[in-house]
């Protein structure tokens, strides 16, 4: 018999039921919260119009050649909170600038990460990489960042990005693009021509990235003759974490932090946004026992520098889920 969701707010929700690790049958509930913000005033609000759950991975263009932008909601349970962030970062007062630092705190975590406009690797009398030129805005992509591929293969901790390739094959005559998001300091620039970067980027890798796919385990004869259709035993549930590992935190948001944005709206050069002090708890009401409320995890949030919004995902999530009980989901107001 199914669980009837009764959703006491007025944000979005969606109820859903996967297979776990295990064979075990999950039951979760998605409440999704989308806050306009005003990189102005600080002000962070909830929108008119609230988005509804992601049903389905969104990307630039195919999946295969370029960033994966948001990931779907329908995830039983991540191990801890996520933050990313996605669209256009621009300079103070779109004064051009050949580089700058964009970055932001946020809880337990702090970012910072070098913007550049376009520069080239050009060969003479040895590969040297030229200035960047000064530009207004960089779109916060993985095509912008160290990556790549070829008719030989493909980087594997960013298969879509720029500047990998092979300086044994290369072209004297041809300029090679450099990655325009890199680390800050030093560790920025390679001191050789066809090194390897450090892959960096705010948003979500895809799920056949290096960074996630270590964690999918081993799928080898034992699994498809044992183990399958089930997760193998070396699976780890950090793949169900999009978001760079220095963009996780142990344990998860508690949803009055204060968001600190660094170099990436054109109004300001920092900006801090609180966010909207709200928790959801899920509780069934059944016969006979106390009520027993349970919190629902804010597990993800992700900034939308383009829409400037603010959306955040609460997951509630477990194994014994009373059938033909209503479950009813209530917002409260954080202390």
């Amino acid at each position: 018999m199914p669980v009837h969701v009764i959703n006491q707010t007025p944000f979005p929700h969606f109820a859903f039921k996967k297979l776990g690790y295990r064979g075990e049958h999950w039951f979760t509930v998605v409440v999704r919260v989308t806050c306009d913000i005003d990189p102005v005033t600080g002000q962070c609000s909830f929108s008119d119009e609230q988005q509804p759950v992601i049903m389905a991975d969104r990307y630039r263009n195919n999946p295969e050649n370029s960033s994966l932008l948001t990931e779907t909601d329908l995830i039983f349970r991540k191990p801890r909170g996520e933050f990313y962030i996605t669209g256009t970062a621009y300079t103070t007062d779109n004064i051009p600038q050949p580089q700058w630092s964009a970055g932001f705190t946020f809880g337990q975590l702090q970012k910072q990460l070098t913007l550049s406009g376009p520069r080239f690797w050009s060969y003479h009398q040895g590969w040297k990489a030229d200035a960047p030129a000064a530009v207004t805005a960089l779109p916060l992509i993985y095509e912008n960042a160290y990556g790549g591929h070829d008719i030989s293969g493909a980087y594997p901790a960013n298969p879509v990005g720029t500047g990998w390739f092979s300086a044994d094959n290369a072209d004297k005559s041809a300029r090679y693009p450099l990655p325009r998001i890199t680390l800050p300091g030093s560790e920025s620039v390679p001191p050789v021509f066809g090194m390897p970067w450090p892959v960096a980027g705010f948003g979500l890798y895809s799920r056949w990235w290096s960074p996630r796919l270590q964690y999918a385990g081993t799928y080898d004869n034992d699994w498809l003759e044992n183990t399958r259709p089930y997760y193998p035993a070396d699976f780890k549930p950090d793949f169900f974490m999009g978001a760079p590992a220095d963009q996780q935190q142990e344990g998860y948001f508690a949803g009055n932090e204060t968001l600190t944005i660094r170099g990436m709206f054109p109004e300001v050069a920092e900006v801090s946004f609180r966010l909207p002090e709200i928790g959801f708890f899920a509780v069934q009401d059944i016969p006979g026992e106390p009520l027993a409320p349970d919190d629902c995890v804010l597990d993800t949030v992700h900034l939308s520098l383009d829409e400037r919004k603010l959306c955040l995902t609460w997951r509630y999530s477990l194994t014994d889920i009373l059938p033909g009980i209503p479950l009813q989901i209530h917002a409260y107001k954080l202390s």
